[in-house]
């Protein structure tokens, strides 16, 4: 036995095509689906409560930007303020924003338009009482309720509701809208116009406070700076009674005459150095022109005129003359001398350098703090004096760019957004119930799909076989020129392709009941081949006549009509040829039928099929299944590939 069964792989696998078609094959189902919610929708948009939206749009002055205490400030009293610690930058459009949605502000407006007897904004009545059965049971179990606080509620509702009616935010060209929504379209108006009123009246009088704020910080600032500057007048004045007002340029000069004298004692030292060395060649003797020689190459200041006129030497380079011991020796004590005295007026100017730079710092430093003080002061007087110009002049830039009107027309309930999410819903319940009643049929309706549950690579397309109902299998095989039948020659070579003759049933499992016909044309085809046929149509009921004929085949098989298409054989001992598949020795009948012919074919309508697949007495059979999308089981299919070998598949 020969069978075959669908993979795993290939029943997981989703088959797009396969979905389509079967929510096509409930299509009117899904219109229906779909028809019943859009009518709920639209039921439910005509009915539901109206909501009015009223929207109004301010601008306060300064737009955005800064509004600290010194925030409109200029640039040199903005640093200072920087400096000083003092605000400069503050609330936005989005500071607004906020403000307006806070709880102080809700609750202020609350009292203002008596929001809390608004049952669009508090719908708590605190004389309702909850279900008697709850009182019973928290009486049961000893449970004592605390009496609410019906305020605290009203208010706490109040809040929700303005946050979910009232809707604020901040536009790209730093304006505010309100949007207020309303089953009363005046009061949803009133609510707008009447916010925008409220903040900008209190942007006013912050604006005004704010303002004399800055003129009491500003004078504070003035005074301060005043009291800066006659410290700082004083500090000079003091330093001038008690130090020399000419430091700067005492050090300055100090420092020239100080650098002179480091000059003099460096070349007096060098001169006391060639005094030596000069000293030391005289003492050892007369010397020698060599000896001049090395001490002009040590000592260059030999050549200098300075240095051979101290030594009594001529000043002439190429004239020179040795001085004596006693002379050199003058020299020397002279040069001592000298080098003492320029030390010791080093020293004393090096002393009064010191003081005169401590000096000069402590009167850059007061004239440093003088200038600060004096910029500050004259800074904070012209500042002065133009904010007590502004405090005087106090415009209302203010702007209501949008008041809000009446609305006429609600923009709740959305209508066509309603009909079009109920009419999405509708058909998406209608396909979601089409596949389940697919899934639940347990067919399927794609033919690909089917066939390859059915185990086939592809089918024999069939048409016009319905004409040939009920005829003679000799009439059948005298039409075979009249009809197209490729696919009923290629069947004959599929069923007749096996090293062994096993027997054909040719079912139908579209629920046409054709399987006669197209068993007939099969089976005069095959003939028309030159095979050698058997056919028997197990929903052939015998008549009268043929229940008389004397069985011929194994005592139980009587041939009918002419074997000019093929030989037809009726089961006479039953009242059907379907009879047969009840006998005992029907797989005995079956094998003597394969003994007589090259070919056997059985055909089974839709009630022969099932009475066929729950018989085990034929063994291997061969099927050939004409198969319908939509109409054909499952199930039908994997009996039958359980029963034998499906060998070809039939479909329309």
């Amino acid at each position: 036995m020969s069978n075959h069964q669908p993979t795993d792989a290939a029943e997981d696998e989703i088959n797009l095509k396969e979905l389509f078609l079967t929510i096509w094959a409930y299509k009117f189902l899904i219109a229906l689906v779909s028809s019943v919610f859009l009518v709920g929708a639209g039921f439910y948009a005509l009915n539901a409560d109206k909501v009015y939206s009223a929207k109004s749009t301010f601008a306060l002055p300064g737009g955005t930007g800064s509004s600290g205490i010194l925030g409109s400030l200029g640039g040199e009293l903005g640093g200072l303020a920087t400096l000083v610690g003092a605000p400069t930058g503050g609330g936005d459009a989005e500071v607004i924003v906020e403000r307006l949605t806070s709880r102080e502000f809700i609750l202020e407006i609350a009292r203002e338009l008596d929001l809390i007897n608004d049952e669009m904004f508090n719908s708590y009545d605190p004389n309702a009482t909850g279900p008697a059965w709850k009182a019973v049971l928290k009486s049961l179990l000893g449970m004592v309720s605390e009496k609410p606080n019906a305020n605290r509620i009203a208010l706490q509702n109040v809040i929700n509701a303005y946050k979910d009616h009232i809707a604020v935010g901040a536009n790209d060209t730093g304006s505010i809208s309100v949007t207020v929504d309303h089953e009363v379209p005046e009061r949803a108006a009133e609510i707008a116009n009447h916010i925008v009123s409220k903040i900008i009246a209190l942007k006013a009088l912050e604006s005004s406070d704010e303002t004399d704020e800055k003129l009491e910080y500003l004078s504070r600032t003035l005074a301060d700076a005043s009291e800066d500057l006659e410290v700082a007048q004083g500090a000079l004045k003091q330093y001038s009674l008690e130090n020399s007002i000419q430091a700067v340029d005492s050090f300055a000069l100090g420092s020239v005459m100080l650098d002179d004298m480091r000059v003099q004692r460096d070349q007096s030292a060098e001169q006391l150095e060639a005094a030596l060395a000069l000293k030391d060649v005289l003492s050892k003797g007369v010397p020698s022109e060599a000896d001049y020689d090395r001490l002009r190459q040590e000592f260059p200041q030999l050549d200098q005129p300075s240095f051979r006129r101290i030594m009594g030497v001529s000043e002439v380079a190429s004239a020179w003359t040795w001085p004596s011991v006693e002379v050199v020796s003058q020299v020397e004590s002279s040069i001592r001398d000298r080098l003492s005295a320029l030390e010791r007026d080093i020293l004393k100017l090096e002393g009064d350098a010191l003081k005169y730079a401590s000096s000069a710092e402590r009167l850059a430093e007061l004239t440093r703090d003088l200038r600060i003080a004096e910029a500050a002061y004259t800074v904070l007087i012209e500042q002065v004096k133009s904010q007590s110009l502004v405090a005087g002049f106090r415009p209302d830039n203010s702007r209501i760019l949008e008041v809000a009107d009446v609305p006429t027309i609600p923009t709740e309930p959305k209508r066509t957004l309603i009909l079009a999410l109920g009419l999405v819903l509708g058909v998406f319940v209608g396909s979601a119930v089409a596949l389940v009643l697919g899934m639940r049929r347990g067919v399927y309706f794609a033919l690909s799909s089917l066939l390859e549950a059915s185990g086939v690579s592809s089918g024999f397309k069939v048409n016009s076989v319905r004409r040939f109902r009920g005829k003679p299998l000799a009439d059948v095989h005298k039409s075979l020129g009249k009809i197209k039948s490729d696919w009923a020659r290629r069947a004959v070579l599929q069923f007749d392709s096996g090293d062994e003759n096993r027997p054909v049933f040719i079912c139908d499992l579209s629920f046409e009941n054709n399987a006669g016909a197209l068993a007939k044309i099969v089976a005069a085809t095959a003939v028309s081949l030159g095979r050698d046929v058997g056919f028997v149509d197990l929903s052939h009921k015998l008549t009268d006549i043929e229940g008389e004929l004397t069985p011929d085949v194994a005592d139980a098989m009587a041939k009918v009509g002419s074997p000019i298409g093929g030989t037809e054989y009726v089961y006479p001992v039953g009242a059907a040829n379907l009879d047969l598949l009840y006998s005992r020795s029907v797989n005995k009948i079956v094998d003597a039928l394969l003994e007589k012919h090259d070919i056997v074919i059985f055909a089974a309508n839709t009630d022969a099929v099932e009475v066929l697949l729950a018989s085990n007495s034929i063994v291997d059979p061969v099927f050939g299944v004409q198969l319908k999308p939509g109409k054909t089981l499952i199930k039908s299919v994997q009996r039958m590939l359980q029963r034998g070998t499906l060998g070809v598949a039939f479909h329309a």
